[in-house]
């Protein structure tokens, strides 16, 4: 997965959640339909705020017609529409969608407005090694949308590969198992994300996709958003685009989504809060294992004497210091007894 499939895919997540309920439009009104990367969502977005107005009863059922007609778009129509629909992760989280678009239409503008900088510069006095260093910082992490005409075909909906009939189920050792569990289960049921980042550490998790993708959750979580595949996908990319692979390897042919793929393991809801306390002891086990292995052995076994050092070196004999002797309390004095004068 590139970041452009991300930037199509969140352009997708807004118009889907739209689709399916055109109220949501006012949770993102400051966004205009040209911070829209392609042309055919662009086109669409502009339908869906337009039939607002004009349309302002339609339902639902009849929007995907409605849009249609009004794009008029090569390979737009209504099962098109929706297939995005349905493919909307959660149309009530509209807004982070919305805000990934913006955020990658900030990043386009940077960027060409940095090689506009650069080029003006090389004109003028020659090349700038600064505004060539911030070009390749942008172009390592900004990958360009292709370029859609609008009489191309509209790209095709997000739909995650389905495991295939016979295809060899993910086989992982008991302690990664563990930590797919944790991960699944916060990823669908992210209100115990605060409970477990309170204590969980990310370096129990094995490092690679499993630690990235646990922080990318908590990240997501700690800034008050909400937390699903597509909200945590980009954030895993933001982290680290150079390395951007989020897959768990199947067979030597085909390697599915490893996000998608813990969004839908079956998972008993409060199993992370359970395993992680497994994962926990796990961890201090294996670390008191590396700290005490060098440890000689025979230190530990009962009856038998430890090796004696033979690195023996001569150190100064530490004078000896006499105890003070101690203090004798002082001698009680006795107080005369009056005895009373009784005559007989």
């Amino acid at each position: 997965m590139t970041h452009p499939d991300l930037v199509l895919r969140a352009e997708q997540a807004v118009i889907g959640s739209a689709l399916r309920d055109r109220q949501r439009l006012d949770d993102i009104a400051y966004l205009t339909p040209d911070r829209l990367a392609h042309p055919t969502h662009r086109a669409v977005l502009t339908a869906l705020i337009e039939s607002r107005t004009s349309d302002p009863t339609m339902s639902a059922a009849r929007l995907p017609e409605l849009i249609e007609q009004r794009t008029a778009i090569s390979g737009v129509n209504a099962d098109y529409l929706r297939r995005l629909a349905d493919a909307a992760p959660q149309p009530r989280n509209i807004a982070s969608y919305a805000r990934m678009v913006q955020e990658a239409a900030v990043r386009r503008d940077l960027a060409l407005h940095v090689d506009r900088l650069r080029t003006t510069s090389s004109s003028l006095r020659g090349p700038d090694p600064v505004l060539d260093r911030l070009t390749q910082a942008m172009r390592r992490t900004e990958q360009a949308v292709p370029v859609a005409m609008l009489n191309e075909p509209a790209p095709a909906s997000y739909e995650p590969r389905p495991q295939l009939a016979g295809e060899q189920d993910v086989r992982v050792e008991v302690r990664l198992e563990r930590q797919d569990t944790v991960l699944a289960d916060l990823l669908q049921h992210p209100e115990q994300v605060r409970e477990v980042s309170g204590w969980l550490y990310p370096e129990v998790f094995e490092e690679g996709p499993r630690r990235e993708v646990y922080e990318a959750i908590v990240v997501v979580a700690e800034r008050g958003e909400p937390v699903d595949q597509l909200t945590v996908e980009w954030e895993v990319y933001r982290q680290d685009p150079q390395t951007y692979e989020v897959k768990v390897e199947v067979s030597v042919e085909e390697r599915p989504d490893y996000l998608t793929r813990l969004a839908t393991t079956a998972v008993v809801v409060g199993a992370a809060v359970e395993l992680s306390g497994e994962i926990m002891a796990e961890d201090i086990r294996a670390k008191l294992a590396t700290d005490f292995g060098n440890i000689d052995a025979t230190t530990r076994m009962p009856g038998v004497e430890p090796k004696a050092s033979l690195d023996v070196r001569a150190t100064a004999v530490a004078p000896r210091v006499e105890p003070a002797p101690l203090l004798q309390p002082p001698p009680v004095q006795q107080t005369p007894t009056i005895q009373p004068n009784i005559r007989p």
